[in-house]
């Protein structure tokens, strides 16, 4: 008998708590709102979304992708954790727990495993009869904790000698507090090199600063900072010039070999604006595919001796012939579903014959509804099942605000950043 499945999308529970130290907090969490959605790729068909928000032009998506087996179910509250606001939510506990049928068990995939994951598996076993397999959820979440932090990846890349060669973290100091963190700026700049500064349990490149040789403001903007408080700080090098920023992605189980997901090469707008993913053949020619996907596979395995299990990303800085590993994301990231879309819609060999990607477009009119997108960007949208290249709009949740995610599939690398210029043309967007 098969298993149901539950993704539960709560993308914004880790962000939330770090977030919340700046004004204007609502608009910080706006896109992890919207990548709720993202959940229409991950694992199998049938399945169940839990979101915060239901999923906006959901029967459009339902229909256009043939995704005739997806129930979206969203809790009363919203308090900044989906799971106990679910828990909170007697409708939607017994509408999951119907949903787990006469097997009374599911199987839970959730964005990010917190503390009130734990709760809310409990509460389906004692109060609802039903059993929970958890295939990406270390039940050590102290565990999972530190490995989702900056000091987590430099401390266990420390540990395995990869603070030098071709595969490293970049020069750095840990910092206890906000106290430590002028000198430590100081002392990296009299190198010669620029610095960033990055809250230990930052996320989505919030809060972060920039410093070069020869600033004079050092104190009045870690000052003027409010994500800076008493948690640890890591002051590294800032690594610039020639480079290209590479992340991958691994698969932990419980039992057997870690295993590489996919690789893929981050497209950032400025040094910290990250607005998509692509994923192609043509990645594993680069100089940096090497010593990237061999170290990941160390700290994957060193990982799961620990006792971690589930999904984990580095993203990195590769330059002169070195790649910096800047940040290890301990659970599903934002490109998760580029490999899956990829894999349910082309198929699992997708990528000896496609690129896929997402991308992130601003700047769009407010109060965008998807019937003006899918007149703007006419002929270019299709669907991966019956085209060989074409654009899919995704992420709609948040398109009432201006921004627009799209998914892009095309033969070839070349042709998928082709498709991403076309798009932004047809978009009415500044090239």
């Amino acid at each position: 008998m098969t298993v149901p499945t539950v993704c539960v999308s709560n993308a914004v529970d880790t962000l939330r708590d770090f977030a919340v130290r700046a004004d204007g907090v609502d608009e910080l969490l706006s896109e992890c709102w919207a990548q709720q959605d993202q959940a229409l790729f991950w694992g199998p068909l049938p399945k169940m979304i839990i979101t915060y928000e239901p999923i906006a032009d959901l029967d459009w998506q339902r229909k256009f992708l043939e995704l005739d087996d997806v129930v979206n179910l969203s809790p009363a509250g919203k308090t900044g954790s989906l799971f106990a606001d679910a828990l909170a939510d007697p409708e939607l506990m017994t509408a999951v727990a119907a949903y787990a049928g006469p097997g009374r068990r599911i199987r839970l995939i959730p964005h990010t495993t917190t503390a009130d994951l734990w709760h809310f598996a409990e509460a389906l076993r004692t109060g609802h009869g039903i059993a929970v397999e958890l295939p990406e959820s270390t039940p050590r979440q102290d565990l999972r904790d530190a490995f989702d932090t900056k000091t987590g990846l430099r401390d266990l890349a420390a540990d395995l000698g990869m603070t030098d060669g071709p595969c490293r973290i970049p020069p750095g100091i840990h910092c206890a507090g906000r106290e430590e963190i002028p000198a430590a700026v100081r002392d990296m700049l009299a190198t010669g090199r620029p610095c960033i500064v990055k809250a230990d349990r930052g996320e989505a490149s919030i809060g972060l600063l920039i410093f070069r040789p020869g600033d004079d403001d050092i104190d009045q903007r870690l000052a003027a900072s409010p994500f800076y408080g008493e948690d640890q700080v890591v002051v590294e090098e800032f690594v610039e010039g020639d480079i290209a920023f590479p992340s991958v992605e691994y698969m932990v189980p419980e039992h057997g070999t870690p295993h590489l997901c996919y690789t893929t090469d981050m497209l950032f707008e400025g040094a910290t604006h990250l607005r998509g993913n692509v994923t192609a053949r043509e990645l594993r020619d680069e100089w940096w595919y090497k010593p990237l996907t061999e170290g990941g596979q160390r700290l994957a395995e060193e990982m799961q001796r620990r006792g971690y299990r589930g999904h984990f990303g580095i993203d990195a800085i590769a330059r002169d012939g070195e790649v910096h590993m800047h940040d290890l994301n301990a659970r599903r990231t934002g490109s998760t579903h580029v490999h899956e879309f990829g894999d349910q819609f082309i198929g699992p060999g997708y990528i000896g014959t496609h690129a896929v990607g997402n991308y992130d477009f601003y700047g769009l009119p407010s109060g965008l509804e998807l019937g003006e997108v899918l007149r703007l960007l006419g002929q270019l949208v299709a669907s991966p099942r019956h085209a060989d290249r074409g654009v899919v709009p995704t992420e709609l949740t948040d398109l009432h605000t201006g921004r627009l995610s799209c998914m892009f599939f095309a033969p070839s690398l070349t042709e998928l950043h082709d498709l991403i210029a076309e798009a932004r043309v047809a978009l009415g967007l500044d090239l």
